[in-house]
This record gives C-alpha cells, sequence and structure tokens, in this order.
C-alpha cells in the first residue's frame, strides 16, 4: 500500500519500469494507485496518459496529459504527447489550439513541424472517411501503429488495443491475424482468433495454410494437417502448403507421408531449397533409404543449390597472418531456448575470454527470448540477420571480413545453407547442429570427435573434411535437475525402459525391436516422454499394438516443462535408444540423471550419437552391434537390477568427470583447430581431415 512520498517515487519507478518492458496491465495498475493517493502527481499522469495512448485509447489519456502539462508546463514532452493525443482521438481544432499556446510557450522544432503535418494528414483522411458511405475496417494510421507496436515487441499494447476495435469491426481480417501472431510469438492460444480469421476468407488457400500453421504453433498437429490438405484442396500447386503437411506428418512420425509431401512440393517448386533440407531432415530419420542413399540425395543438393555460385565465389583477399585475431562467425536460427545451446554455450563461454578470437554472432531467428540475452552479451558483435536474404546476408559477412565462418544448423529448421553455399568466408565449417554432411563443397570441414567418425571410416559420407575433438561438444546439464533417485524397478516390481526423443525418431524398424524387447520381457513397460498432442500419435500407439505390445504396457507422456521432462527420469529404469537417428541431448539428460541409454552402433553419423556419449562414459555394456544383440542385452539388464542399481548411482559422477563435461578442453581444441585450418589456408593448402590432438602448430 503506498503510503508517502517516498513510497509514490518507489511504485513510479517500478511502473515505468514495467511500462517499458511491456507490461502495461500491471503498469497501469500500479499508476493508478499512485493517482488514487496523489491525483496531480504529473510523472504518473503523464506516464499513464503515454500507456494509453500507446494502446490506442487516445480519449482514455487526455485527461492524464491535460493534468500532466498543468502540473509541469515547463515539459516538453507533456506538450507533444498532449498534441498527439487529441490528433489521434480526433480532436483536431483542439490539438491546433494546444499547438499555439505551445509556440507561445517557446515549443519548436522538428517533433513541432512534425505534429502539424499529422495534423493536415488526419484531418484530410478523415474528410475523405466522412465521404464513404460504409467503413469495416478502422484508419490506416491505426493499421500502421498495430504493426508498428508488433514489430517493436509491445505485444500487450497490441493486444488491448485490438480488443475495443475488433468489436467494432468483427470483419476485420488483417485485425484478427495481427492479433493471432500477436498471441502466437507470446506462446498463447491463438486457435479462436486464427479461427475467426479463417471465417472471413473461407476460400483462400493461403488462409487456411495460415490457420494449419496457427495449430501446429499450437502443437494440434492432425488438425494442422486437415488445415494444410483444405488448402492443398483449393489450390493443388500450393508448394508451401505440401512443405508444411510434411512437416506436421513428419512430427506426428509418418515419416513415408512426409517424404512424399516434400517430393511433391519440390515437383511443384524445384527451388524450393528449405524444403529440400526439410526432405533431408526427415529421410536422416528414416528407415526407408540406405546410407548410400541418404549421403547421394544430401550431395544432390549440394549440386543443385551450389552450382549457381560457384563460378561467382569470391577471391578472398585476407592477410595471410597465420597469428592475427581471427574473426569467427557463428549462424544460426537457435541463438534461442533450444537443445543446441545445451552444448554451445559451454565453449563460448570461454571462447568469448580469448583476446586472439572475435566473434561475430549472425542470429537467423526471429525468436529472441533470456536465452538469446544471455549469448548475446558473450559475442563481440551480435547481428541479427532472419530478415536478410541469403544473398544479403552473405554480403553482410564478406563486409565483416569472417575469416571462419561455422554453421550450427546443418539441414535443420532456418538454416541459411544457401548463404555458405555462396562461400562468402575463405574458411567454412559445419557443427553440432545437424548429424551428416550439408553436402556443400563450399563448406570445408566438419568437426566431431573419434568416436562419431573414426579416423578414416566415414569420410566418404562427407563432402567437408573430417576434424576430430576430444569430444564433439560438452554438454552443461541443466540446473533443474533434480537428484538421482534409486532404480525404480526395485519399488516397481518390473522394469521401466524409456525413450524422450522425439516422436519422428520412433520409426516402424524401432517401434519392431523394442516390442521384441518388451515381449521378452511380459511384465516390461515403455515410458515414451515426449509425444505431441493427443490424437497425434495414433499411429505409434497402433504400430506397438501390431507387435502385441497393449496400450497398457505403454507409459505416456506429452511434452512438458524441463522440470517435468527431468523428474520423469525417475520413473525409468534404462532408456532405449532410436535408429537410424539417435537421440543426443536426450541421452545427456538421461546420463545425467543416472539412467543409460542401451543403443545400436550405427553406420552413420547419425545413427552414432547415443552410442558416442555412451563411449565417452566408459558404458561399453550399453553399446551393441546387431539388433540380436540389443535385445539380449535388455533382458540381461533385467535380470541384473543389482548391477544397473550401481551403474545409476555412479553415472553422474563419470558424467562429471568425463570429456563431456571440459568446456575449457573443448574451446581449446576448437581454437587450435581453426588456428590449424586457417595456417593452411595462409598456405594456400587444401583442406583435409585432421584430428586437434596431433596437430603440430
Amino acid at each position: 500500500m503506498i503510503q508517502n512520498n517516498q513510497n509514490i517515487a518507489h511504485t513510479l519507478e517500478c511502473a515505468v519500469s514495467l511500462y517499458q518492458s511491456g507490461d502495461l496491465l500491471t503498469a497501469e495498475n500500479k499508476l493508478r494507485a499512485i493517482l488514487a493517493i496523489d491525483a496531480q502527481q504529473p510523472q504518473a499522469n503523464y506516464y499513464l496518459g503515454s500507456l494509453l495512448l500507446e494502446s490506442l485509447r487516445a480519449l482514455d489519456s487526455l485527461p492524464y496529459f491535460n493534468i500532466a502539462l498543468e502540473s509541469d508546463p515547463q515539459q516538453a514532452e507533456y506538450w507533444l504527447s498532449y498534441i498527439n493525443a487529441l490528433i489521434d482521438a480526433a480532436y483536431y481544432e483542439d490539438a491546433k489550439l494546444v499547438l499555439s499556446y505551445g509556440r507561445d510557450a517557446g515549443l519548436s522544432g522538428e517533433p513541432v513541424e512534425q505534429l502539424e503535418q499529422l495534423l493536415v494528414r488526419r484531418q484530410s483522411e478523415q474528410a475523405m472517411l466522412n465521404a464513404a458511405e460504409s467503413v469495416s475496417v478502422p484508419e490506416a494510421y491505426i493499421q500502421e501503429k498495430l504493426i508498428q507496436l508488433f514489430l517493436n515487441k509491445r505485444y500487450q499494447a497490441v493486444e488491448i488495443a485490438l480488443q475495443p476495435l475488433l468489436e467494432r469491426y468483427p470483419n476485420w481480417l488483417d485485425g484478427w491475424k495481427i492479433l493471432s501472431d500477436t498471441l502466437l510469438v507470446q506462446k498463447k492460444d491463438a486457435r479462436l482468433v486464427a479461427n475467426q480469421a479463417l471465417a472471413l476468407n473461407l476460400n483462400d488457400a493461403k488462409e487456411h495454410c495460415y490457420y494449419g500453421l496457427v495449430l501446429k504453433g499450437q502443437g494440434d498437429l492432425a488438425n494442422a494437417a486437415d488445415a494444410f490438405r483444405s488448402a492443398i484442396k483449393l489450390q493443388p500447386d500450393y508448394a508451401a502448403a505440401y512443405n508444411n503437411l510434411g512437416i506436421v506428418s513428419k512430427d506426428m512420425g509418418d515419416i513415408v507421408s512426409a517424404v512424399g509431401y516434400y517430393r511433391k512440393a519440390l515437383e511443384i517448386n524445384p527451388g524450393y531449397a528449405s524444403c529440400y533440407s526439410n526432405l533431408l531432415f526427415c529421410l536422416s530419420h528414416a528407415d526407408v533409404v540406405s546410407t548410400a542413399d541418404l549421403i547421394a540425395e544430401h550431395r544432390r543438393f549440394g549440386m543443385q543449390y551450389e552450382a549457381v555460385y560457384q563460378s561467382a565465389w569470391p577471391k578472398h583477399t585476407h592477410k595471410s597472418n597465420t597469428t592475427k585475431c581471427l574473426n569467427v562467425g557463428f549462424v544460426s536460427a537457435d541463438f534461442r531456448e533450444h537443445s543446441l545451446v545445451n552444448f554451445f554455450e559451454p565453449v563460448l563461454e570461454h571462447l568469448s575470454s580469448l583476446t586472439d578470437v572475435s566473434l561475430y554472432a549472425y542470429s537467423a531467428s526471429a525468436i529472441e527470448d533470456n536465452v538469446t540475452q544471455r549469448l548475446k552479451s558473450k559475442f563481440k558483435h551480435w547481428l541479427k540477420v532472419d530478415e536478410l536474404t541469403d544473398v544479403a546476408l552473405a554480403q553482410r559477412v564478406k563486409e565483416d571480413k569472417i575469416d571462419i565462418l561455422v554453421d550450427l544448423d546443418g539441414h535443420t529448421a532456418g538454416n541459411r545453407l544457401i548463404s555458405f553455399a555462396m562461400k562468402p568466408a575463405p574458411i567454412q565449417v559445419s557443427w553440432l547442429g545437424y548429424l551428416a554432411t550439408t553436402g556443400l563443397s563450399a563448406i570445408d570441414y566438419y568437426l566431431a570427435d573419434a568416436h562419431l567418425l573414426p579416423p578414416n571410416q566415414f569420410d566418404e559420407q562427407f563432402t567437408e573434411k573430417i576434424v576430430q575433438l576430444p569430444a564433439n561438444a560438452p554438454f552443461i546439464p541443466s540446473e533443474l535437475s533434480p537428484e538421482v533417485n534409486g532404480l525404480p524397478a526395485f519399488n516397481n516390481g518390473f522394469i521401466t525402459f524409456g525413450c524422450f526423443n522425439r516422436v519422428e525418431k520412433i520409426t516402424p524398424s524401432v517401434i519392431s525391436l523394442w516390442s521384441k524387447l518388451l515381449n521378452e520381457i511380459p511384465n516390461s513397460k515403455l515410458l515414451l516422454g515426449s509425444m505431441p498432442q493427443d490424437g497425434s500419435y495414433d499411429a505409434i500407439i497402433k504400430a506397438f499394438a501390431y507387435h502385441a505390445i497393449s496400450v497398457d504396457r505403454l507409459i505416456i507422456h506429452h511434452r512438458n516443462t524441463m522440470a517435468d521432462y527431468l523428474k520423469l527420469h525417475h520413473q525409468v529404469d534404462i532408456c532405449l535408444d532410436t535408429f537410424p537417428s539417435n537421440g543426443v541431448t536426450t541421452t545427456c539428460h538421461a546420463a545425467w540423471m543416472g539412467v543409460p541409454t542401451l543403443c545400436v552402433e550405427g553406420k552413420s553419423l547419425m545413427s552414432r550419437g547415443a552410442m558416442a556419449i555412451m563411449l565417452h562414459l566408459d558404458l561399453t555394456d550399453f553399446v551393441v552391434k546387431s539388433h540380436e544383440d540389443f535385445v539380449n542385452q535388455g533382458l540381461y539388464w533385467s535380470q541384473h537390477l543389482q548391477y544397473l542399481s550401481q551403474v545409476r548411482a555412479q553415472l553422474r559422477k563419470q558424467f562429471s568427470t568425463s570429456a563431456l563435461n571440459q568446456p575449457k578442453l573443448i574451446s581449446d581444441h576448437l581454437v587450435l583447430a581453426f588456428r590449424h585450418m586457417w595456417m593452411r589456408w595462409c598456405k594456400k593448402q587444401s583442406a583435409i581431415s585432421f584430428a586437434t590432438a596431433v596437430v603440430d602448430m
């Protein structure tokens, strides 16, 4: 409760901070609480007026600006804001009068000239509106203000402003879509609002596609798929709708259908590079293509999209100084809350302290969150490039004189591989985000470790040369991790297998193999901890039923908060890995929670991620060579619970002392790798595969 001037000052400071951060509702409550004690407080009146004006409540703002101005007429911003509010409220004559008084009081300069021009323009627009027979949408300036508020991330102001506007203009399509976008970006439920927009434009294929994207963003995959099908029915050559249908089909675990939709989109639009990346990502999760065919498909991507740029690759004129401070750029759409950050941030922490490396971030995502803000502080240069074309991004990299450009996405969503295809930096590297080749000859190196890619065994699967670090990347566990509990099988009386990998990784072959293991141990259960919304994984349940695994043996959990996800490991005795695409982040989380992962040694990088982690942790008994061995080893562990309990109790300590938990070691070797790459370039030597442990500088 506000009781004195000191409390008023503190509350005002808090209210202003809330207002500036975008929390208008809480700020408004605090400002009104101040005015309930002191109705003439000039700053509280001014900021409340500003808040109301920003959320398009100009008429409501007028008395507050008036009081602020009368209390302190020496403040130019009080005059300017009051006049602006009068114009927005269509009180044009009053605005002229106050503007005249302001000039008499010494108000002058460019802001005053702009207000005069605004007044003339608004009066003209109002005259045209008055002449119109009917108006179904707000004035153009209101729409412009809403869009600008959205671009400035003043989302709460947009929501507040749109509520009365949409009541007044219920058929205003753009208004409903602006509100839908505003809710989506705040991770709020936008389905009802997007449905209102769809109802106004049912015969438009793009409207159905937009509605599908909203449903997808809310996790309603089955209905999103229906929306994309409706778009295709209205426009059979709609490549983007096929691409989106491929994405949701993949997310529901229907890889075969997804591949078909991607290929249809590419048939319609062969230049659809992001769709081709989606196809490659999907194929890497599928058991419908051989390793050789998968590599060939990646190489086709490179040949198709790189060929048009190869002849125009720049002749880089960087000085051949082997000891210079290296400009190193990192390109990613995932500098935000994303699994990539678990591996990248620990290295970045150490890289940022070095004086012989200058770090550039090229952030290709529109989303910025708390993780983004944390990462920004570690880079010398931060560039938001999500709105840049591929050509413009490549040009910016060249202008920044980047020596080594690192791709952190591969063929995952939002990647900028086409910019890499233009060879904007003399040395280009792919790392972390995608466990396969990019297919681009413009990318010189791929970073891994000896467990993932043993020397000379997988070179033919990459267009890049392979560089081996002590570990591919460190992993820093979540601070939300609970303590490791005792083996749940002792209390349950049965063993519980688990998997937290994305549903698209659970292929028919995976289900078949897991079912064999479950049938060998009739009282065992399987916890699936990363399922999408109800109805979006029915095919998985049916597939298990086909192999005689009833639904009562499956423990289903939807995607959840990090804390709840980690706590679920208290119910799991052993994790089962997927193939051909392994879990990596999930395998690390599970190991930290004391849960080892049973996995099959794969013949491609995509199928060796979990194995590499188990080998780094000296857990060779959880890596097998064949599917038969997988079943036998799962059965073995179900019969040796005491041994499994010992593994569980020691695993967190093993993780802490492994290379997976030594970010400085990885950072030091990463810089060593960069130096060796740069030295070879300075000497005009071509890229070669090498291990940092044996590099002689």
